[in-house]
């Protein structure tokens, strides 16, 4: 690397989608260059940027969707998923317009963060699967949910600060493969839809 990459993330879960356009993750589509907001040279960066070269909002959210209609009727509806907000996601322009090499590996870096993402979106998934909600379902996820979000919050430290924030290749490519074989792991819970018996 001819450039110290430095890289941040920001992560958060939520209850409901945001109105803010996001990227869902997905297997087959990896971050690039249009899901950031890129820093001109000059430009005032914005204080979540930091000295940082990269910034990638990311984190888990779920909605739930009351069904009205069919054998389910009266039941919830929730989703789970991964997602990424590209406009509080931010790149400075040096790295954007700068060499392939340099662009792919802190790219790389960025999408382990939101891989991180879908490996505690695939652990809520699981809880709903495996576990009794008993009478009280909503409070259950509820603390799961707050169980997970400091998880993951631990987890995306520890990431960047065992690779320096993307600096120690080494140490990179050990988490890509952490990181992958945990999403293997986690396989069976890559579907994410989930239906939610309310109390009477």
């Amino acid at each position: 690397m001819k450039k110290i990459l430095l890289t941040a993330v920001l992560f958060w879960a939520q209850l409901v989608m945001a109105q803010t356009p996001v990227v869902q993750w997905v297997p087959s589509r990896k971050l690039n260059l249009s899901d950031y907001t890129i820093i001109k040279t000059g430009q005032q960066p914005p204080a979540a940027l930091g000295r940082n070269m990269a910034v990638t909002r990311t984190g888990f959210v779920y909605t739930m969707t009351r069904i009205t209609s069919g054998t389910n009727k009266g039941k919830s509806m929730i989703r789970i998923y991964a997602q990424m907000t590209p406009s509080r996601s931010y790149m400075l322009a040096e790295v954007a317009e700068g060499s392939p090499e340099d662009r792919a590996y802190l790219l790389n870096h960025e999408q382990k963060h939101f891989d991180i993402s879908e490996i505690f979106a695939r652990e809520l998934s699981r809880f709903l699967r495996t576990q009794s909600l008993g009478k009280t379902p909503m409070e259950r996820m509820t603390s799961e949910m707050n169980r997970l979000f400091k998880e993951l919050n631990a987890f995306q430290k520890k990431y960047d600060a065992e690779t320096a924030n993307g600096r120690n290749k080494q140490k990179q490519e050990l988490w890509n493969l952490l990181i992958a074989q945990r999403l293997k792991t986690l396989q069976p819970y890559a579907a994410k839809d989930y239906i939610l018996s309310m109390p009477r």
